[in-house]
């Protein structure tokens, strides 16, 4: 049995100044809707190519 791995999460502050060098300047909220999508579609992405549960 595997056991189950957590991705660490990038602090908000950080993902906005991130986010700002590449050209998105966003809000505080906005850049938790975004990390949040982005966790989401990392974690459906490594579930379906690695088979994880």
């Amino acid at each position: 049995m595997q056991e189950r791995k957590e991705i660490e999460r990038i602090p908000i502050g950080e993902a906005m100044e991130l986010l700002r060098e590449n050209g998105i300047d966003v809000g505080q909220e906005e850049a938790e809707l975004i990390m949040e999508f982005l966790y989401n579609l990392t974690m459906i992405v490594i579930r379906e190519c690695f088979d994880v549960e």
